[in-house]
This record gives C-alpha cells, structure tokens and sequence, in this order.
C-alpha cells in the first residue's frame, strides 16, 4: 500500500540545438515542469508536463496542466493506494485533460516500480526489460534540398537509420526533390500534424509517389472519414497521431475500414494505463505500433523508452539521443549506439533522475495531499 504526501513542481528550461520548425511553428527551448510525487514514507517518482506552452498540437498548454493538477487532481490522492492501476480509475472524474493526469500516473508508476524494487517496464509487464530501442530522429520543417541532404548525410555519420521529417502545403518540395535522389525513401516517415486539411488532393497525391514510409496526420485531428478515404485512395500508409486520445479513437478508425500506423504518445493518452489498452487492442487487430515523442527532456524519454521497449513496437518511434536535441539534458543523457540504437534505462524504476547538482538550487512548488 502506498499513501501519498505531496506532489512537486520544478520548472525546467533547455535550449535546443538548434530551432526546431513543424506546421505549427517554431520552438527554440524546452520550457516545461518536472515533476516529483512523494509518499508518506519519502520515496518519490518522476515525470514531466510534456504538453507544450501553446495549443498548436494539443488543447492542453503546460499553463492549463498546472491549473488541472492543482486544483483537479491532487485532491483525488488523499488516500491510499493497492497498486498503480487505481490511480487511473481515480482521476476519471477529471474529463480531458489526458497531458496532466498523465504527469501525475506515470509519476505516481516510477514511485510504485521504486517501492517495489523493480523496473518501470517490468512493472508494466513488458518482457523485454533491459533490451534496446531502435532510434528514430525527428527533423524540423525544411524546403532548401541541399540543406535536408546534408542533414540526412551527418545523421547517417552519427549511426541514425530511421528519419522522420516534418512536412506542410507549399513546404514540401525538398521532400519531392529528395525521392529523386540514392535516398531510400523507406527509412522516411514524414509527419504533417494535420496541414494537409482543406488544400485538396494533389499534393498528397504526388508525396504517394516518393515511396516513404508512412504519412501521419496528413489531416486534421477528429477527421476520422477524411482519413479513412485517403487510406483507401493513397498507397502510402497513413499513421494516426493527433487524432489518437484513447483507445476508443483506433475503434473509430477501425469500424470506418481503416489499419493505421498509431503513433502512441503516452502522455497524449493519459497515461500508462491506457496506452497499455491501445497497445493490446493494436496487437489484437494487426495494427503497426510506433512510440511518438514530445520534445520531451530525460525524465519524459525515460519514460517514453521503457514502454518502448514493449514488442508490440514494431515500427521505429521518435526516440533520438539527448545530444541531438539538446545543449544539455537536465539528466544522464541517452546515447545512440554504434548500430543505430538506444539502450533502455537500467536499474529500479525509470532509470533516471534529475542532475542532483540542478536540485541542489531548483525553485519548486509543492503540494500537499490532504
């Protein structure tokens, strides 16, 4: 049994590499808040608001996650816990909102996997705890050719293999121009975050020709019938990203003859417990699994690489080393490997922590459990 004391807000900033472009703009650092769930006994576990500060991707900003989880969902922990699936069921009075409760479960899954002395993925039941993850890299918006191959060439040096690039209207000549190079267009996914709603069919019909791998989200987020008649016309895959919020969405998609590619972000969904539902209805039906990523700092891709360490992963996610995003982590930095690859965190629980030299002088705001 596990009781709850107090919950604790770290606000946390890190400058990128360099800017990061999509459909929805332009972000230039990481600003978002850790946070630490302690019990009554003093053991404690980590996660992160992954939402960004505006709602071009998601409704929830990570001002709105702070509201909701100060006034929402601190005052339903007042009592104690049997396992770490309740947490779920007790934060279902709190409608929406799936980024900030998520902040709260998977904090709440880190503190239990601590308490019982295991790993957060063999908490989850994933067999394949300790194995590591295929790395996927992410690159920002580009319509200058010589720049994206250039990129792809020094990602390709570094020991990636899998590439996603983020493509819109009007934006997307590089990615036309890149099909007619030695480029294998396989290894591609390109990511529209919904751009693609309203302007018609011929640009898409020319991306079908290039032979990438997947198109996700070329439409927008609760266009489930544009999506599934796309599907039917296209020969591309077409993946589901924003338009994923729960399990109940890959049944609407299925029931109007869809098989998307899910692109699962846990923290988009609420958390563990039901990214753990969409991943055995996925199984069920045959559909292909990738894990999405937020920008996340090291706690959020701790988290994101346990359950990608689930075999229901079969297609590769957008899990890239720390360095290429950031001028430095706020934890042990994740590497990529000589074979393309990143190993999951070891050890109890996520397998990582904040810097303690950072906590030492880290501002916070804490909230009781009443």
């Amino acid at each position: 049994m596990i009781r709850l004391a107090r919950l604790r807000l770290y606000p946390v900033t890190l400058d990128l590499v360099a800017p990061f472009r999509s459909a929805e703009g332009i972000q230039q650092a990481k600003r978002t808040y850790l946070l630490e769930l302690l019990s009554d006994e003093g053991m404690s576990g980590w996660s992160e608001i992954s939402a960004q500060n505006d709602p071009s991707y998601w409704p929830e900003t990570v001002t709105t996650c702070l509201e909701i989880i100060e006034h929402h969902l601190v005052p339903l922990l007042a009592s104690k816990f049997s396992s770490p699936f309740e947490i779920a069921a007790r934060m279902t009075s709190v409608k929406g909102n799936q980024m900030a409760r998520a902040s709260v479960e998977m904090a709440f899954f880190d503190l239990w996997a601590r308490y019982e002395g295991m790993s957060l993925s063999e908490l989850l039941g994933i067999p394949t705890d300790g194995t590591r993850v295929p790395a996927g890299v992410t690159l920002s918006l580009s319509t200058d050719i010589e720049a994206l191959v250039g990129e792809l060439t020094d990602l390709r040096q570094q020991g990636y293999r899998f590439f996603k690039a983020k493509v819109a209207p009007n934006a997307d000549s590089a990615i036309l121009e890149l099909a007619t190079t030695s480029f294998r267009m396989e290894q591609l996914v390109l990511d529209a975050n919904g751009s693609y709603a309203g302007t018609g069919e011929t640009q898409l019909d020319r991306i079908d020709t290039t032979g990438v791998a997947l198109i996700e989200q070329p439409l927008s987020e609760r266009d489930f019938v544009g999506h599934a008649e796309l599907a039917k016309r296209l020969t591309t895959p077409i993946g589901l990203d924003e338009t994923i919020s729960g399990v109940d969405d890959i049944i609407t998609a299925l029931r109007l003859g869809m098989a998307p590619t899910i692109n699962l972000k846990p923290s988009r969904v609420g958390g563990y417990v039901e990214s753990l539902k969409i991943i055995d209805r996925c199984q069920h039906e045959g559909l292909h699994l990738r894990i999405g990523g937020m920008l996340e700092t090291g706690i959020g891709r701790a988290h994101n690489l346990a359950l990608a360490s689930h075999p229901a992963f079969d297609r590769v996610g957008d899990l890239a080393a720390s360095d290429h995003y950031f001028v430095r982590d706020i934890t042990k930095p994740f590497v990529l490997s000589d074979d393309g690859s990143i190993e999951c965190p070891r050890g109890i629980g996520l397998g990582r922590t904040p810097d303690p030299t950072w906590l030492l002088d880290a501002p916070f705001l804490e909230l009781r459990v009443n």
